[in-house]
């Protein structure tokens, strides 16, 4: 901790103000929750509370941690409202109390307008951070009144191979038909299957000349660089799996802050800009934030090593186009 250049140099910002005693009462995290995001967290926590470990920062009785539930798409005022009594309370080591809100972009606008009294007016040494990679879905109100620091990872890579396909299907969801929604999750499989193969070969050469340089022109792939290239294939596999799951989170969260503000600009593809508002027309917040919610829930199945064909199919329903009628 932490594992990120960039969230280590913007720490070390944050770092002079604490020494200078200028630490700010909110700050708003762009960046993953579960990535970047998290880690910058523990990270300002670790300068009011004095410790790095991750874990004791996570159970520290003067921190609370809040994030959607598990069967909740939104954090609701309920929950906020707690986190507020919490912070206003007298720390019980004398020093600190801090709260931490990951996913900041689901709290619901009951939520959202509850937590502004707090940030307007915040309890002395007290520490409010919110974590989300898309602070456009945030009240402009809330965002102006909160520090920020980026330490968001770059949305895609322009150089990669499966880019065209995904962008494809993201501008033309599928509607919702059976066959339409089966059709576009093949779609979005075929980039994977084409990488499989392509890092097959590429590693399978590889191996192979090195074999061949140490027992000569007839040797054979040994077993245990088979076993090589596979591991090194399943590994390719899943970082790009990843990279497409995170660039249709990216776009979901763009039409979930289209949603919410009708003139709001698209954060990760502001090219695309056109395509975004018209998915975003007639749905309202909670379908949006399903739709954001949805990614997360095949992230999960598929690191359970559900098939893909079957975790997919439920991302095309969730993003499907109902007919006009």
């Amino acid at each position: 901790m932490p594992s990120s250049a960039k969230v280590e140099r913007k720490l070390e910002d944050f770092r002079r103000a604490f020494a200078a005693g200028r630490l700010p009462h909110a700050v708003l995290v762009t960046g993953h929750p579960r990535g970047a995001g998290g880690e910058f967290a523990e990270g300002l926590l670790a300068l009011p509370f004095g410790m790095r470990d991750s874990g004791r920062l996570r159970q520290h009785v003067d921190v609370r941690w809040i994030e959607p539930e598990s069967k909740s798409r939104q954090i609701k005022v309920d929950v906020v409202r707690e986190l507020i009594q919490f912070v206003a309370l007298t720390s019980y080591e004398g020093g600190w109390k801090a709260g931490v809100v990951l996913f900041a972009d689901r709290l619901n606008d009951n939520a959202q307008s509850a937590l502004l009294k707090t940030l307007e007016e915040p309890p002395p040494n007290s520490l409010l951070i919110l974590v989300t990679d898309s602070p456009a879905s945030l009240h402009a109100t809330i965002r102006s009144r909160a520090q920020t620091a980026d330490v968001s990872e770059n949305a895609r890579r322009e150089d990669t191979p499966w880019l065209p396909a995904v962008m494809e299907l993201l501008r033309n969801p599928p509607a919702r038909q059976a066959c339409e929604m089966m059709a576009w999750t093949d779609r979005l499989t075929a980039p994977l299957r084409a990488l499989e193969s392509l890092a097959e070969a590429e590693e399978t050469l590889r191996q192979e000349s090195l074999a061949k340089a140490r027992g000569g022109e007839e040797a054979e792939l040994e077993t245990a660089s088979k076993e090589l290239v596979v591991a090194r294939v399943a590994t390719r596999v899943k970082e790009m799996r990843e990279e497409i799951l995170r660039t249709i989170q990216f776009w979901q969260r763009d039409v979930l802050a289209r949603v919410r503000d009708a003139e709001a600009a698209p954060v990760y593809f502001p090219d695309d800009a056109q395509a975004i508002a018209a998915q975003a027309a007639g749905l309202s917040f909670a379908d949006a934030l399903a739709r954001v919610a949805v990614v997360d829930e095949v992230r999960e199945l598929l690191e359970h090593n559900v098939r893909e064909s079957s975790a997919l199919v439920r991302l095309a329903r969730a993003l499907s186009r109902a007919e006009p009628s």
